[in-house]
């Protein structure tokens, strides 16, 4: 039995101890404290601390719940594998759970210290993703800060499930020279040819940066506008070069551009006064800028963000799309057979046939799927059970091949024969099926694109139905609905359609890949700039996850933004042995290293940085110790 100790012989054990305490070498002291201290802080207790963490103090909260599910490892950078909690539960849970948690034992096992931590955000119907972002962002910089005091450093976090995107929007004084056309403020339209004129208008830049987030010691919660706000735009000509800080306009447009939700980027000041004469003055204070930057980015020539950590992205629900249930033709068919397989459908007339873009709907037991494979194909390709094709492909149509960027990352590669791996000119829909049915490590896609997928040549139809066995799609023709892909490929879009459509027919490659996707949009969310991150049609059929997804990808590095650049070093980093994460940050490093704008795009382009995140997992590296295919 215990018996409680009297009140005053506790009173005085706490004095001995106290008097020991004091009577000791300071340094014994400070580390006695110091333990005491750390004993109480763990990333458990983190998580406790951000129940219900409410970023702006409006008495909502963000963050609802975070709980570490699992942790592996004792010693090197931690890795966070975030997890929706949705994902926790049926009918995700069963298959998920088990691989999450070798996810977390395979990173450990690379010498690193690993935790899966199940984040249950607070959606209430308001559009507030950006804050959500910055919430998340306060737990990870309190992570960060806490690996400091134990020595070790928080190399990043994967997002494993749904999660909000930041929007961003930039707003900067870009000088050019070019045949303009303005509307004055009485209406009238002039048009000004080779003239030399400054652009100030608001844009949004990236559907999906993820700069936001790994940017830990940067001022982006300063730049978060939440509410629908509008925000001024400005043309104004000049009748010769555009003074270093402004001068006489001879003609002005303004107005306001309206956006919400967005982190703005406000480079430079623009200023209109207005003249004794009726003149217009056009002031420019260009050293008004890099708000969002921290002191340290200032030191840099070219004054941009940094990662201080690694973020990548592994969302299947936009790819996550099965056929309706509740679609029936005249005769009780459904869009599948017994067998799960697309088949013809005859309706009483032709005006019942139901449009061919409204045949899906989101699937969670196709999501877990998608989920599930991901999550073997890493296991399999980082622990070597693989089988790994050690080449670069390059796939290009419209564009300069990009085959001489890829083959950087191994030395070995340099006398390598593109033959059927640099595909290039106007390559249409069979040719890009046969290239994603070949083998490679390390692949680039070039072409011009949108948020759901990137042109190629217009197709022969018929030839690309047989060449794709069952098409994943339906085609409209008379009364009658039939398995094509026709009317979602005839202008040579490779989409959502004719991926599902490879990987269904098992026409995809079995050898994983890495992937370098320079189109336009690439990785832009469709429904971004107008619905928050849980709108249904967020994100649905999204291009680069489609890839991720159905393309059997790793990682893919990918730009959202209309821009014509290419992430500098990211293919270097990966020849070095560095991760998709790192090769991913080497960018920016070099951006910010630029002597002069004009070498990294210009008053528009000098940030062009920003506009690239990753998808699938960050610690992966290019790695030919597997089971290696020629």
């Amino acid at each position: 039995m215990c018996t409680a100790l009297p009140r005053s012989v506790v009173i005085h054990c706490a004095l001995v101890l106290f008097l020991a305490l004091v009577s000791s070498r300071p340094s014994q002291t400070a580390a006695l404290l110091c333990s005491a201290a750390q004993a109480e802080e763990s990333l458990e207790a983190l998580c406790t601390k951000f129940r219900r963490h409410d970023q702006d103090r409006d008495g909502k909260p963000e963050l609802l719940s975070l709980k570490v599910v699992t942790k592996q490892g004792s010693s090197g950078s931690l890795v966070l594998i975030l997890v929706e909690n949705r994902l926790d539960e049926p009918p995700f849970s069963n298959a998920l759970q088990p691989r999450i948690r070798r996810l977390v034992e395979d990173l450990a096992a690379e010498g690193r210290q690993a935790a899966a931590i199940r984040v249950a955000l607070a959606v209430d119907g308001r559009h507030r993703d950006g804050r959500f972002v910055l919430a998340l962002r306060d737990f990870l910089r309190a992570v960060h800060s806490l690996c400091v005091r134990n020595g070790t450093e928080l190399e990043g976090c994967v997002l494993l499930g749904h999660f909000p995107d930041a929007f961003l929007v930039r707003t900067c004084n870009w000088r050019k020279k070019e045949t303009v056309t303005i509307k004055t403020s009485d209406g009238e339209k002039r048009v000004f040819r080779d003239t030399a004129y400054v652009r100030r208008v608001p844009e949004d830049v990236a559907h999906r940066a993820d700069i936001v987030l790994a940017d830990l010691d940067g001022a982006w919660e300063h730049v978060y506008v939440e509410a629908p706000s509008r925000f001024p735009r400005t043309i104004a000509a000049f009748d010769k070069a555009i003074p270093a800080h402004g001068g006489v306009c001879v003609a002005l447009e303004e107005g306001t551009i309206e956006f919400e939700d967005a982190f703005h980027i406000s480079d430079g000041k623009l200023e209109v006064l207005l003249r004794a004469d009726g003149g217009q003055d056009i002031r420019l204070f260009d050293r008004s800028a890099d708000h969002e930057c921290s002191d340290a980015d200032r030191v840099r020539p070219n004054i941009i963000a940094h990662p201080d950590i690694h973020v990548s992205r592994i969302d299947a629900r936009g790819a996550a799309e099965g056929a309706r249930t509740d679609v029936e033709d005249a005769h009780g068919k459904k869009l599948l057979d017994a067998s799960g397989q697309p088949q013809a459908l005859h309706f009483e007339n032709k005006a019942a046939v139901p449009d061919w873009r409204s045949l899906w709907e989101h699937d969670p037991l196709m999501e877990c799927r998608l989920l599930a494979e991901y999550l073997d194909r890493n296991h399999a390709y980082r622990t070597g059970e693989a089988e790994v094709a050690w080449r670069p492909a390059s796939l290009a149509c419209g564009l300069g091949s990009g085959f001489g960027d890829v083959v950087r990352a191994a030395k070995d590669w340099d006398e390598f024969e593109p033959d059927e791996a640099d595909v290039h000119g106007q390559p249409e829909l069979v040719r890009v099926a046969e290239w994603l049915g070949y083998p490679a490590v390390l692949r680039t896609l070039r072409a011009h694109s949108d948020p759901w997928g990137s042109v190629f040549g217009k197709p022969a139809v018929r030839a690309l139905d047989e060449a794709v066995k069952t098409p994943w799609s339906f085609t409209q023709r008379g009364d009658t609905l039939v398995p094509s892909l026709e009317v979602a490929c005839q202008n040579g879009k490779l989409d959502w359609f004719l991926l599902r459509t490879l990987y269904e027919n098992d026409l995809v490659v079995k050898s994983p890949s890495i992937y370098v996707h320079t189109g336009c949009h690439g990785i832009s969310p469709p429904g971004a700039a107008k619905v928050a991150f849980d709108d249904p049609g967020y994100g649905r059929r999204q291009g680069a996850e489609s890839i991720l997804f159905f393309g059997n990808a790793l990682a893919l590095i990918g730009r959202a933004k209309v821009f014509y650049d290419a992430p500098r070093g990211f293919c270097e980093a990966l020849g070095e042995g560095k991760t998709v994460g790192a090769a991913w940050a080497r960018y920016f490093e070099l951006e910010s290293q630029a002597e002069s704008w004009s070498r990294v795009g210009g008053d528009i382009g000098r940030k062009r940085s920003y506009f690239w995140s990753l998808l699938g997992d960050f610690t992966l590296k290019l790695r030919r110790d597997a089971k290696e295919r020629r």
